[in-house]
């Protein structure tokens, strides 16, 4: 059996902020390739359309292959001055934020194979290395404490880190960098402030990063020096190696199949819902272009209350009951968002008051879906713990990584397959909202109603499967402490 480090002590709020700050250079990264890269390669830039396609799969791809492994090699970097997470940590904050900077700063008179080189290129450093910092960041969530109430804190925090994100990142590229001028209303369409936004996000992530590092560093080094697990035997590090230890990983612990799952349908599932929310908003609530931040907004603040209401909730219902409740209240929701004006329920399209509605669904949902993340990420650190009980090794890396893997082929899909669902209902392209057939739009809203019910259903259902060997955790707290005494 594995003897873990006696870390059920509370964390200091410095060490509370560090950590929450841990969790911030993720979703800086995200919005900014996510909201940006492709559409500055395309319309600005001028990489034709499959070659973007080309590069972001590769980029994508490959992503999705180093992260089991960076999570299994740190799990092995026991012995090092700077500790197994902080290694990592530490050494992936120059890559990400000079990657990040020339991913938007392309020299000009590049032909084509030059820009997908100069895509790839510098897009597999940001990306890659964002990974080596966000995977064992998530991991030290795992082991900074084991205290149960503590943990639920941890959870709570790290998403309040992403809300902050959310709500400030954007705010400040749009009011600094992208601004509307005479000769670019549209400002995206304006080469100039990307370089300058790149180094902008470059600057951000790199500070957050190394703040975060050093105000975790010192309780994570105390951890590891108090820890006593098994010694790992000499294995392999190549890919096969690193499959071969994942397949072993789900069989040996079946929760964590059942979490890079998880994973990967509520992230498919969630970005298709918002790629065609936009298609909602213009044809079937018909709501002007001022609503886009407003639902933004709504969604957020909605999240943020769930985050004060997290510990409570949990005190209330066991981890995976909340989860379960969660993501019912999430779906219900955006299904009602739908259902209500199929059924002649809500306010007229176009009307103010059918824009009320929408952003008071979105803040529900942005409520329940925040009541739903953390236990979920309670839920993984626990599966962490089973997993280290089963193995006798540290395994918060191995099975953060599952969880990141499960995100990344979510994200791959919708990108893959994005427009195919309009394709299946064939939805016509590029009219405008008057004379777009009334029975394309009803069409359109019961294939988003079908999809969000069955997905909303299947998910909830594959949650409360979830069955943690409470033993095991325990005795993996409780087993140092009594070895100590």
């Amino acid at each position: 059996m594995a003897s873990a480090p006696p870390h059920a002590q509370r964390l200091t709020w410095p060490q509370r902020l560090a950590w929450m700050v841990c969790a911030m250079p993720e979703l800086v990264k995200s919005f900014a390739w996510d909201a940006f890269v492709l559409f500055f390669y395309a319309q600005v830039v001028g990489l034709s359309g499959w070659l973007i396609g080309i590069a972001i799969a590769v980029i994508i791809v490959f992503d999705t292959l180093v992260d089991p492994w960076i999570g299994a090699f740190s799990d092995r970097l026991t012995g090092t001055r700077l500790g197994r997470r902080h290694s990592l940590m530490f050494a992936a904050i120059l890559p990400f934020s000079i990657g990040i900077a020339m991913v938007f700063a392309p020299p000009a008179g590049l032909g084509q194979m030059q820009i997908l080189a100069w895509l790839l290129g510098w897009g597999l450093l940001a990306r890659c290395g964002i990974s080596f910092w966000t995977v064992p960041a998530y991991a030290l969530g795992g082991e900074l404490t084991s205290d149960t109430v503590e943990r639920r804190l941890v959870a709570v925090l790290r998403n309040i880190g992403n809300q902050l994100v959310i709500l400030t990142v954007p705010a400040v590229a749009f009011e600094v960098f992208f601004v509307a001028s005479p000769a670019f209303p549209k400002a995206q369409l304006n080469p100039a402030p990307y370089p300058g936004f790149g180094l902008f996000v470059a600057i951000l992530g790199g500070t957050l990063m190394l703040l975060g590092a050093l105000g975790t560093y010192r309780r994570a080094r105390q951890i590891e020096a108090q820890e006593s697990f098994t010694s790992e035997s000499e294995e392999g590090s190549g890919p096969i190696a690193v499959l071969m230890r994942m397949v072993r990983a789900i069989r040996i612990t079946p929760n964590i199949g059942k979490l890079l799952l998880v994973a990967f349908l509520v992230l498919f599932v969630n970005s298709v819902i918002n790629q065609l929310s936009l298609h909602l908003a213009t044809y079937f609530w018909q709501l002007d272009p001022s609503w886009t931040p407003r639902l933004l907004m709504a969604a957020t603040f909605g999240s943020l209350l769930a985050m004060l209401l997290a510990p409570l909730f949990l005190k209330l219902f066991s981890t995976r009951q909340a989860m379960v409740i969660g993501l019912c209240g999430f779906f219900a929701v955006q299904a009602l968002a739908v259902l209500l004006p199929l059924g002649g329920f809500a306010p007229a399209a176009g009307t103010a008051a059918i824009g009320a509605l929408i952003a008071g669904l979105r803040f529900l949902g942005g409520l329940a879906y925040g009541l739903y993340v953390v236990p979920f990420n309670v839920i993984t650190y626990e599966i962490g713990d089973e997993h280290a009980y089963d193995t006798g090794r540290p395994a918060q890396g191995l099975v953060s990584s599952f969880m990141f893997i499960g995100l990344q082929l979510g994200s791959g899909a919708v990108a893959l397959l994005a427009g195919s669902f309009l394709g299946v209902i064939d939805f016509p392209v590029g009219l405008p909202v008057e004379a777009m057939p009334q029975d394309k739009v009803d069409a359109l809203a019961w294939f988003v109603l079908a999809l969000v019910t069955l997905a909303g259903g299947a998910m909830a259902w594959l949650v409360s499967t979830f069955r943690i060997n409470r033993e095991k955790v325990d005795a993996l707290r409780t087993a140092p402490a009594e070895g100590t005494a």
